[in-house]
């Protein structure tokens, strides 16, 4: 495998530089569209933003409508939510060298929450706050521009690559997934740009799984007054259940059992006939899924009483994500193009999910934590050191560079 030198990691930065603040005055066109996951509006507005850009330097573009997601609401009614629409970008499609970027344009501050725009205080220059500004339109911005330096070398006419830009990610991906598992084959690696894990650029390594339930709870609604007797009380036998729940969290799996959202009753005075609550589960072993399965069959059991009855509706939608050995050679990979930007890479576990749990399941090679630096993501905080963005577009770059030269055929190798 030919070596990367330091005179095309030179060029790749010189290519780069000028573009620096184009990068930041993108980013905050694209941080100013609200794009929450159920802003459908705003999300054809970034839709579209994304093809407007990516347009130049790709082949083919392809908008995907998803089917609708069918979920059980607060209210214990079944709703079929529509999601925003993915884009599927190919550069090369007839090759068979093929490397996959992954997104996503949603963010998880809908429509109506006060945090909408980006400010860079005057104290700290290199600090830009907004929704989404790490994660992760950054990421995008710096992939973007990877790629426009990726292209400008010879080399990069030997290999394909792809481009998936999903808007539901920060659901967990409930309608893109299948598009996720039917083209994951056609790669022999992959990128998915979630923000650095801390604000040193740690990357992810291996992710827990996670899993998305709601338990709904029926009674017999009566007066409060007259016929108190003549009731069932759905929230106090949902309260019972839930506290079974919660001492799940003792197992010595280290799954954990998060209830998130309940909501019962509709007036003082009458006995709630119906109660509902929304649990976030994450497993860290591809086995713990049948265990929790296996747990919630036990607590519907013991709780069955007479004139009450419970249901129980979700899955696990991101497996664990345990590092395969392609990935680990993708890293080492990763480590060394970095020397020569200066970056000295880590990688840790965690317990957060992406769409790189779904892409890493059947083998390939993925590192999902390509994205820029910042944190607080996912609260009115949000930051990115601007930096980052030419950081990381620069080893996107190197590492695109390093694998069109051959160093994606090491990945499937037995040494």
């Amino acid at each position: 495998m030919p070596a990367l030198t330091e005179k095309t990691s030179k060029a790749l930065k010189q290519f780069l530089k000028p573009l620096e603040p184009d990068m930041l005055k993108m980013l905050i066109h694209l941080c100013e569209i609200n794009s929450g996951s159920h802003h459908l509006q705003g999300l054809a507005r970034m839709h579209d933003a994304l093809t407007e850009v990516f347009e130049p330097i790709v082949d083919t573009i392809e908008t995907h409508a998803l089917p609708p997601v069918s979920t059980v609401n607060l209210k214990g009614e079944e709703t079929h939510d529509t999601m925003g629409a993915l884009l599927f970008m190919q550069k090369r499609p007839h090759l068979k060298r093929r490397i996959l970027l992954s997104g996503h344009m949603d963010t998880v501050f809908g429509k109506t929450h006060p945090f909408q725009t980006v400010t860079q205080p005057q104290s700290e220059p290199n600090i830009l706050r907004g929704p989404g500004v790490a994660d992760m339109k950054g990421g995008i911005v710096a992939f973007l521009h990877a790629l426009k330096a990726f292209e400008t070398l010879g080399v990069a006419s030997t290999i394909g690559w792809d481009v998936v830009i999903n808007a539901d990610e920060e659901l967990g991906s409930p309608a893109s997934r299948a598009f996720f598992e039917s083209i994951r084959n056609n790669y022999q690696a992959a990128f998915v740009y979630e923000p650095a894990v801390t604000p040193k650029g740690v990357f992810a390594r291996s992710r827990k799984g996670s899993g998305k339930f709601t338990f709904v709870a029926h009674g017999i609604t009566a007066h409060a007054g007259r016929a108190f007797n003549k009731g069932k009380n759905a929230i106090a036998y949902l309260s019972e259940i839930l506290v079974a729940i919660n001492a799940l969290n003792k197992n010595t799996r280290k799954i954990t059992f998060n209830i998130g959202e309940i909501r019962g009753g509709e007036a003082l005075n009458i006995v709630p006939d119906t109660a509902v609550a929304k649990l976030d589960i994450r497993t860290c072993h591809p086995e713990d899924e049948a265990w929790v399965l296996k747990s919630f069959k036990k607590i519907q059991k013991k709780s069955q009483k007479q004139g009450y009855n419970l249901e129980i509706h979700g899955s696990f939608g991101r497996p664990v994500k345990e590092i395969n050995p392609a990935s680990q050679k993708l890293f080492k990979l990763l480590k060394s193009v970095g020397t020569l930007s200066d970056q000295r890479f880590q990688w840790v576990d965690t317990g957060g999910c992406c769409d790189g749990n779904n892409l890493a399941e059947e083998g390939l090679a993925v590192i999902d934590t390509m994205g820029v630096v910042g944190g607080n993501i996912h609260s009115a905080d949000e930051f990115i050191y601007i930096d980052s963005l030419l950081e990381r577009a620069h080893l996107t770059s190197l590492i695109l560079t390093s694998l069109a030269q051959g160093g994606l055929e090491t990945l499937t190798t037995s040494h």
